[in-house]
């Protein structure tokens, strides 16, 4: 069950879009593992996976305020497709980085950075990190009722 803070911003939300011009856009990851993988030259090798400490709730939690709102009549549904937002690096230290600076709550076990290490010290000349998170992108039109 969503917060009933969410819903009550949508809801809010709903009251300040234009009549006939607002649309409500939503982008949250869809709650999976972002999976690891380590390029060498052509080839991908899956190493593990993204932990999150949140365990993904507050993604599960979102789509049930949007849920919600539309079976409350606020929103219609109006298109939505799963997209994937990759970060490449070419060194395991940038992306933790990168995980520190950007999604506070996330890490990578240690058997995956060992295994990232590994891969990464084989001879290749291209090699890189890339992580993979699909993300719903999400378009709905507000419902506005007639006084």
């Amino acid at each position: 069950m969503a917060p009933e803070s969410m819903v009550h911003a949508l809801k809010q939300i709903q009251g300040v879009l234009e009549v006939g011009n607002g649309r409500l856009l939503d982008i949250h990851p869809n709650g999976e593992p972002s999976p690891i993988y380590v390029r060498l030259e052509n080839e991908r090798h899956l190493v593990g996976w993204i932990q999150e400490e949140s365990d993904y709730i507050s993604y599960a939690q979102a789509e049930d305020a949007l849920r919600e709102a539309v079976q409350r009549g606020w929103f219609h549904p109006a298109q939505r497709q799963l997209i994937t937002f990759a970060t490449y690096t070419t060194d395991l230290a940038t992306l933790r980085e990168h995980l520190r600076q950007n999604w506070q709550d996330a890490w990578i076990e240690d058997l995956v950075a060992m295994q990232i290490e590994n891969r990464l010290s084989q001879l290749a000349h291209d090699k890189e990190i890339i992580v993979e998170e699909q993300i719903w992108l999400s378009r709905f039109q507000p419902v506005f009722r007639q006084p």
